[in-house]
């Protein structure tokens, strides 16, 4: 997901853009996407808003005006802070099919697509906690890049073993959002004038693809408020039917 290109000026990264990945029809429903926010002290970058700002680490969206944290996937493209864009969400097979590189077996695919994922809840989670320094937060952001590109390197040799470290404990991080009752998914926002059914990795038409995080409550608490509404129900009329006797 594209949130912005995200060059550091302290940084060097050096590699080849993100190849497009052949359309897929995912499920997706719109959502108007407003107030988008980056915090620099979770995130590094410089301070320009023109063509994009340069930027690395947790962005936030406000979404039915509530704040969602989301995590670039889409390194060719760009989003400007406090804008507000129509976008399209999708489940985590929908995030699944935009974030599909050919050369990849299905194994290979399934584990990048977790990886990426542990690396969205884990840096999402301390974002929220307000535990990201804007070197650490940069790092979570690169991992996710480095995931979908091996060739980015970073040439600062501490933050890129940091990147490392945590390309290494994305598999965990995603164990760890599955015990958390986390899910994952995908924010996309079309370009050129795609269908956003067959939105895909493109450099040309701002696809501003973004992965974000939500619980998802277990079955059991939904089956038991839906047992509580059901008893509220039945007290409701036995009440009532007592005041009419």
């Amino acid at each position: 997901m594209s949130t912005t290109k995200h060059f550091l000026a302290a940084l060097t990264i050096i590699g080849s853009a993100l190849c497009a990945a052949p359309a897929m029809a995912i499920p997706y429903t719109p959502v108007t996407v407003s107030n988008v926010q980056v915090n620099w002290a979770q995130g590094m970058g410089t301070n320009s808003n023109v063509g994009g700002i340069y930027y690395a680490g947790p962005i936030t969206f406000t979404i039915g005006g509530l704040p969602v944290t989301v995590w670039c996937d889409d390194f060719d493209n760009a989003v400007y802070i406090g804008s507000a864009v129509q976008y399209f969400q999708t489940d985590a097979a929908g995030a699944n099919a935009y974030l599909i590189t050919p050369s990849l077996t299905l194994s290979q695919q399934s584990t990048l697509d977790h990886q990426i994922a542990g690396l969205a809840y884990k840096g999402s989670m301390l974002a929220k906690a307000n535990a990201l320094t804007s070197a650490t937060g940069a790092q979570f952001q690169m991992a996710i890049w480095e995931l979908q590109n091996p060739s980015l390197i970073n040439t600062d040799f501490a933050f890129q073993a940091a990147v490392t470290a945590l390309i290494g404990q994305a598999s965990t991080y995603y164990t760890d959002m599955l015990q958390a009752g986390y899910d994952y998914g995908q924010l996309v926002s079309p370009g050129c004038g795609q269908d956003p059914a067959t939105l895909t990795h493109t450099s040309a038409c701002q696809t501003q693809g973004q992965i974000l995080v939500r619980y998802v409550p277990e079955p059991v608490s939904l089956s038991l408020f839906g047992a509580g509404l059901a008893g509220a129900a039945a007290l409701r009329r036995r009440r009532k039917t007592s005041r009419i006797a």
